[in-house]
Protein backbone atom coordinates (compact mmCIF):
# COMPACT_ATOMS: atom_id res chain seq x y z
CA UNK A 1 0.00 0.00 0.00
CA UNK A 2 3.28 2.41 1.01
CA UNK A 3 4.47 1.47 -2.11
CA UNK A 4 1.23 2.59 -4.55
CA UNK A 5 1.03 5.85 -2.00
CA UNK A 6 4.26 6.85 -2.88
CA UNK A 7 3.87 6.13 -7.13
CA UNK A 8 0.97 7.83 -6.83
CA UNK A 9 2.54 11.27 -5.09
CA UNK A 10 5.27 11.06 -7.70
CA UNK A 11 2.62 10.79 -10.63
CA UNK A 12 1.15 14.07 -8.92
CA UNK A 13 4.75 15.49 -8.75
CA UNK A 14 5.55 15.10 -11.92
CA UNK A 15 2.23 16.30 -13.43
CA UNK A 16 2.88 19.75 -11.53
CA UNK A 17 6.08 19.83 -12.49
CA UNK A 18 5.28 19.60 -16.17
CA UNK A 19 2.27 21.93 -15.44
CA UNK A 20 4.12 24.32 -14.60
CA UNK A 21 6.75 24.01 -17.00
CA UNK A 22 4.36 23.94 -19.75
CA UNK A 23 2.89 27.73 -18.17
CA UNK A 24 6.86 28.88 -18.48
CA UNK A 25 7.03 27.81 -22.02
CA UNK A 26 3.70 29.64 -22.72
CA UNK A 27 4.97 32.51 -21.19
CA UNK A 28 8.01 32.63 -22.40
CA UNK A 29 6.38 32.01 -25.92
CA UNK A 30 3.75 34.86 -25.78
CA UNK A 31 6.51 37.29 -24.58
CA UNK A 32 8.61 36.41 -28.32
CA UNK A 33 5.53 37.03 -29.68
CA UNK A 34 4.61 40.14 -28.83
CA UNK A 35 8.03 41.63 -29.10
CA UNK A 36 7.93 39.95 -32.65
CA UNK A 37 4.56 42.34 -33.13
CA UNK A 38 5.96 45.30 -31.44
CA UNK A 39 9.28 45.12 -33.76
CA UNK A 40 7.31 45.04 -36.98
CA UNK A 41 5.21 47.79 -35.89
CA UNK A 42 7.90 50.03 -35.15
CA UNK A 43 8.78 49.42 -38.74
CA UNK A 44 5.56 49.55 -40.69
CA UNK A 45 3.62 53.00 -39.97
CA UNK A 46 1.17 51.96 -42.96
CA UNK A 47 0.43 49.73 -45.33
CA UNK A 48 -1.59 49.60 -48.97
CA UNK A 49 -2.54 46.30 -50.37
CA UNK A 50 -4.57 45.25 -53.47
CA UNK A 51 -7.33 43.47 -52.66
CA UNK A 52 -10.37 40.94 -54.15
CA UNK A 53 -13.43 40.48 -51.98
CA UNK A 54 -15.70 37.42 -53.56
CA UNK A 55 -19.12 36.45 -51.78
CA UNK A 56 -20.76 33.68 -52.29
CA UNK A 57 -24.27 32.06 -51.69
CA UNK A 58 -25.28 28.58 -51.47
CA UNK A 59 -27.00 26.18 -54.37
CA UNK A 60 -27.36 23.30 -54.51
CA UNK A 61 -25.44 22.38 -51.58
CA UNK A 62 -22.51 24.17 -52.94
CA UNK A 63 -21.39 27.47 -52.27
CA UNK A 64 -21.00 29.77 -55.66
CA UNK A 65 -19.68 33.62 -56.61
CA UNK A 66 -22.37 36.05 -56.07
CA UNK A 67 -20.51 39.16 -56.32
CA UNK A 68 -16.81 39.85 -56.33
CA UNK A 69 -15.06 43.14 -55.30
CA UNK A 70 -11.61 44.54 -56.80
CA UNK A 71 -10.25 47.03 -53.86
CA UNK A 72 -7.38 49.06 -52.43
CA UNK A 73 -6.85 48.72 -49.05
CA UNK A 74 -5.18 51.34 -46.76
CA UNK A 75 -4.17 50.53 -43.30
CA UNK A 76 -2.33 53.22 -40.77
CA UNK A 77 -0.51 52.10 -37.43
CA UNK A 78 -0.57 54.21 -34.35
CA UNK A 79 0.61 53.37 -30.99
CA UNK A 80 -2.51 51.65 -29.42
CA UNK A 81 -4.93 51.27 -32.62
CA UNK A 82 -5.30 51.23 -36.34
CA UNK A 83 -7.24 53.08 -39.24
CA UNK A 84 -8.28 50.96 -42.60
CA UNK A 85 -9.85 52.90 -46.01
CA UNK A 86 -11.40 50.78 -48.62
CA UNK A 87 -11.14 52.57 -52.71
CA UNK A 88 -13.52 50.17 -54.54
CA UNK A 89 -11.89 50.07 -57.80
CA UNK A 90 -14.55 47.58 -59.88
CA UNK A 91 -17.43 45.11 -59.22
CA UNK A 92 -18.71 42.29 -60.71
CA UNK A 93 -21.98 40.80 -60.33
CA UNK A 94 -22.03 37.04 -61.57
CA UNK A 95 -18.46 37.22 -62.53
CA UNK A 96 -19.74 40.22 -64.86
CA UNK A 97 -18.39 43.41 -64.47
CA UNK A 98 -20.85 45.96 -63.41
CA UNK A 99 -21.23 49.48 -64.40
CA UNK A 100 -19.24 53.01 -62.67
CA UNK A 101 -22.65 53.67 -61.36
CA UNK A 102 -23.18 50.30 -59.91
CA UNK A 103 -20.32 49.97 -58.42
CA UNK A 104 -20.72 53.17 -56.43
CA UNK A 105 -24.28 52.22 -55.16
CA UNK A 106 -22.77 48.66 -54.20
CA UNK A 107 -20.01 49.87 -52.57
CA UNK A 108 -21.57 52.01 -50.42
CA UNK A 109 -24.02 49.75 -49.48
CA UNK A 110 -21.13 47.35 -48.19
CA UNK A 111 -19.48 50.52 -46.45
CA UNK A 112 -22.73 51.13 -44.53
CA UNK A 113 -23.63 47.63 -43.25
CA UNK A 114 -19.73 47.29 -42.28
CA UNK A 115 -20.11 50.39 -40.08
CA UNK A 116 -23.45 49.45 -38.38
CA UNK A 117 -22.41 45.74 -37.54
CA UNK A 118 -19.22 47.06 -36.16
CA UNK A 119 -17.35 44.10 -38.36
CA UNK A 120 -13.66 43.36 -37.18
CA UNK A 121 -11.10 43.66 -40.16
CA UNK A 122 -7.92 43.20 -40.68
CA UNK A 123 -6.66 46.20 -39.53
CA UNK A 124 -7.48 44.77 -35.84
CA UNK A 125 -4.69 43.06 -34.13
CA UNK A 126 -5.58 39.66 -33.10
CA UNK A 127 -3.22 39.25 -31.04
CA UNK A 128 -4.67 41.42 -28.18
CA UNK A 129 -5.94 38.16 -26.31
CA UNK A 130 -2.50 37.78 -25.26
CA UNK A 131 -1.85 41.66 -24.45
CA UNK A 132 -1.32 41.82 -20.61
CA UNK A 133 -3.61 44.20 -20.11
CA UNK A 134 -6.17 41.66 -21.32
CA UNK A 135 -5.54 39.05 -18.95
CA UNK A 136 -8.54 39.04 -16.99
CA UNK A 137 -10.37 39.05 -20.17
CA UNK A 138 -9.19 35.53 -21.86
CA UNK A 139 -7.92 31.55 -20.80
CA UNK A 140 -4.93 31.14 -23.16
CA UNK A 141 -4.09 27.58 -23.10
CA UNK A 142 -0.58 26.31 -25.15
CA UNK A 143 -0.92 22.91 -27.03
CA UNK A 144 2.91 22.78 -28.14
CA UNK A 145 3.91 22.49 -31.20
CA UNK A 146 1.26 20.92 -33.73
CA UNK A 147 1.37 17.51 -35.31
CA UNK A 148 0.86 18.70 -38.77
CA UNK A 149 1.93 21.91 -40.37
CA UNK A 150 0.30 25.15 -41.29
CA UNK A 151 0.76 27.08 -44.58
CA UNK A 152 3.96 24.36 -44.65
CA UNK A 153 4.96 25.88 -41.37
CA UNK A 154 5.91 23.76 -38.20
CA UNK A 155 4.10 26.04 -35.52
CA UNK A 156 3.12 26.48 -31.65
CA UNK A 157 -0.48 26.23 -31.38
CA UNK A 158 -2.57 27.82 -28.54
CA UNK A 159 -6.52 27.40 -27.51
CA UNK A 160 -7.40 31.28 -26.75
CA UNK A 161 -11.05 31.57 -25.37
CA UNK A 162 -13.27 34.49 -23.85
CA UNK A 163 -14.16 34.25 -20.24
CA UNK A 164 -17.91 35.78 -20.49
CA UNK A 165 -20.18 36.11 -23.45
CA UNK A 166 -19.31 39.44 -25.35
CA UNK A 167 -19.68 40.38 -28.87
CA UNK A 168 -16.55 42.51 -28.49
CA UNK A 169 -14.24 39.59 -27.82
CA UNK A 170 -13.16 36.50 -29.63
CA UNK A 171 -12.54 32.43 -29.28
CA UNK A 172 -9.99 31.10 -31.51
CA UNK A 173 -7.47 28.94 -32.31
CA UNK A 174 -3.83 30.48 -32.98
CA UNK A 175 -1.05 29.00 -35.02
CA UNK A 176 2.91 30.80 -34.79
CA UNK A 177 5.56 30.00 -36.82
CA UNK A 178 7.65 27.74 -34.58
CA UNK A 179 10.78 30.07 -35.90
CA UNK A 180 9.97 33.44 -36.43
CA UNK A 181 7.39 33.88 -33.44
CA UNK A 182 4.85 35.38 -36.57
CA UNK A 183 1.39 34.53 -36.41
CA UNK A 184 0.13 32.31 -39.51
CA UNK A 185 -2.91 31.20 -39.34
CA UNK A 186 -6.18 31.78 -36.97
CA UNK A 187 -9.31 30.32 -36.96
CA UNK A 188 -11.92 32.25 -34.61
CA UNK A 189 -15.62 33.26 -33.83
CA UNK A 190 -16.86 36.63 -31.65
CA UNK A 191 -17.31 35.19 -28.31
CA UNK A 192 -21.51 36.22 -28.28
CA UNK A 193 -23.72 36.43 -31.62
CA UNK A 194 -25.61 38.92 -32.91
CA UNK A 195 -29.00 38.44 -32.14
CA UNK A 196 -31.54 41.66 -33.10
CA UNK A 197 -35.45 41.55 -33.52
CA UNK A 198 -35.56 41.10 -37.08
CA UNK A 199 -32.03 38.65 -37.36
CA UNK A 200 -30.32 36.15 -35.35
CA UNK A 201 -27.25 35.01 -35.85
CA UNK A 202 -26.71 30.73 -35.30
CA UNK A 203 -22.90 30.47 -35.96
CA UNK A 204 -19.85 32.60 -37.75
CA UNK A 205 -16.94 31.37 -38.52
CA UNK A 206 -13.91 33.45 -39.21
CA UNK A 207 -9.89 32.39 -40.80
CA UNK A 208 -7.03 35.07 -41.86
CA UNK A 209 -4.01 33.54 -42.82
CA UNK A 210 -0.85 35.42 -43.20
CA UNK A 211 2.29 35.69 -45.33
CA UNK A 212 6.17 36.74 -44.98
CA UNK A 213 7.06 38.92 -47.33
CA UNK A 214 10.25 40.83 -47.54
CA UNK A 215 12.70 41.23 -44.04
CA UNK A 216 10.34 39.07 -42.58
CA UNK A 217 7.47 41.12 -42.24
CA UNK A 218 3.86 39.24 -42.30
CA UNK A 219 0.75 40.45 -43.47
CA UNK A 220 -2.53 38.53 -43.99
CA UNK A 221 -2.94 36.61 -47.23
CA UNK A 222 -6.51 35.95 -46.75
CA UNK A 223 -9.84 36.31 -44.56
CA UNK A 224 -12.26 34.05 -44.90
CA UNK A 225 -15.98 34.12 -43.13
CA UNK A 226 -18.83 31.91 -43.10
CA UNK A 227 -21.96 31.99 -41.66
CA UNK A 228 -25.66 30.55 -40.59
CA UNK A 229 -28.43 32.40 -39.34
CA UNK A 230 -32.07 33.61 -39.27
CA UNK A 231 -34.03 36.10 -40.19
CA UNK A 232 -37.51 37.73 -39.83
CA UNK A 233 -40.32 34.27 -40.92
CA UNK A 234 -37.32 32.09 -39.80
CA UNK A 235 -36.23 31.91 -43.70
CA UNK A 236 -32.67 30.28 -43.00
CA UNK A 237 -29.12 32.02 -44.27
CA UNK A 238 -26.17 30.66 -45.02
CA UNK A 239 -23.48 33.10 -46.39
CA UNK A 240 -19.75 32.85 -47.12
CA UNK A 241 -16.77 34.81 -48.53
CA UNK A 242 -13.44 35.02 -49.37
CA UNK A 243 -11.00 38.49 -49.48
CA UNK A 244 -7.35 37.55 -51.23
CA UNK A 245 -4.40 40.16 -50.58
CA UNK A 246 -1.42 40.80 -52.54
CA UNK A 247 1.32 43.13 -53.08
CA UNK A 248 1.83 45.03 -49.65
CA UNK A 249 3.60 48.48 -49.86
CA UNK A 250 4.72 49.70 -46.43
CA UNK A 251 5.16 53.68 -45.85
CA UNK A 252 3.64 54.97 -48.53
CA UNK A 253 2.13 58.59 -48.66
CA UNK A 254 -1.51 57.53 -47.70
CA UNK A 255 -3.05 60.04 -45.25
CA UNK A 256 -5.49 61.75 -47.76
CA UNK A 257 -6.93 58.33 -48.03
CA UNK A 258 -8.34 58.98 -44.55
Amino acid sequence: MKKYYILFSFMLLTASFVSAQSNTDAETLIKEILEVEKQQREIVKNVTLDAEYIEKEEKDGKFIEKLRFDKKIYIKYEADTAFLAEEYIAFYKESEKQSDKKLESASKEKIEKKQKRKTKDISYSMLKPFYPSNKNLYTIEYLGVGTDKIENYTVHVFKVRAKEENADLINGDYYFDSESFQLVRVDFSPAKLTKKTMFKMKELKMTIIYKAYENNLWFPKQFEISGKGKAMFFIGIKFAGTEYYRNPLINQNIDNKF
